[in-house]
């Protein structure tokens, strides 16, 4: 039996692409046709997390750092309203719900599920949510209003040992940010070598309407946030 070639290779099989990497392939395409995409790292200390990582409910269960930096970032995004908005024609869209997409790695592919009003949350409830969606997403249980209406993006490949990268936003998103995995690195404190938890975070933007300086001052906003953790357990329902 002759085997099909392509580019004088043997081909091995091929796989129709599934419905959700229709919708990654044709979101994508859109991303980067649209947008003006520029991106910033900055590497975070996120060392003062582990102190605070209380139970989430009676049961004992500790929350997770996702939860954390989830609810850190949703809280920060009020502050730096161009990075919670959308480039319609020639006017800038700003959000007043604050919608954090959460992509969730499923056997169909990497989904993105959307926590509603996720500024607004406890971390209580952002855990909830948090393992909610995932548990829908994996079961492939989603409904229309887990996936839609999405304002801002985050996307932990930490626990695949990934530590930085260039993700795309979501059109018609215009940001996006990639959690990098939590390593030991040392670090210097009060002026003495110390062993701090640290991760990369790298977020991606239109560079049409939101400048370096925007992105930057927003990954500074949110260091502050994850430098004194405890202050995610105030000024929230719950």
């Amino acid at each position: 039996m002759i085997k099909e070639t392509r580019r004088g290779l043997a081909v091995r099989e091929k796989r129709p692409l599934n419905r959700v990497q229709k919708a990654m392939a044709k979101g994508m395409k859109a991303s980067v046709e649209t947008l003006a995409l520029s991106q910033l790292s900055r590497e975070m200390d996120v060392t003062g997390l582990q102190a605070v990582r209380k139970p989430a409910t009676g049961g004992g269960k500790a929350l997770s750092l996702n939860t954390l930096i989830m609810a850190a970032a949703a809280r920060t995004l009020p502050a730096h309203p161009l990075l919670n908005a959308e480039l319609v024609e020639s006017e800038i869209v700003v959000f007043e719900a604050v919608n954090v997409g959460m992509a969730v790695a499923t056997p169909a592919g990497l989904i993105v599920t959307v926590i509603q009003n996720a500024d607004q949350l406890s971390l209580q409830e952002m855990d909830g949510e948090i393992n909610r969606l995932a548990g829908r997403a994996r079961s492939g249980k989603l409904e229309l209003a887990d996936i839609e209406g999405g304002t801002f993006t985050v996307s932990n490949l930490g626990m695949f040992g990934v530590d930085s990268g260039n993700p795309l936003p979501r059109p018609p998103e215009s940001a996006i940010m990639l959690l990098g995995a939590v390593r030991p690195r040392a670090g210097v404190v009060d002026g003495q070598v110390a062993v701090r938890e640290t991760c990369w975070m790298t977020v991606s933007y239109d560079h049409r309407f939101i400048d370096g300086a925007t992105a930057a001052a927003f990954l500074e906003d949110l260091s502050k946030v994850l430098a004194e953790p405890q202050q995610l357990y105030e000024g929230t329902r719950g």
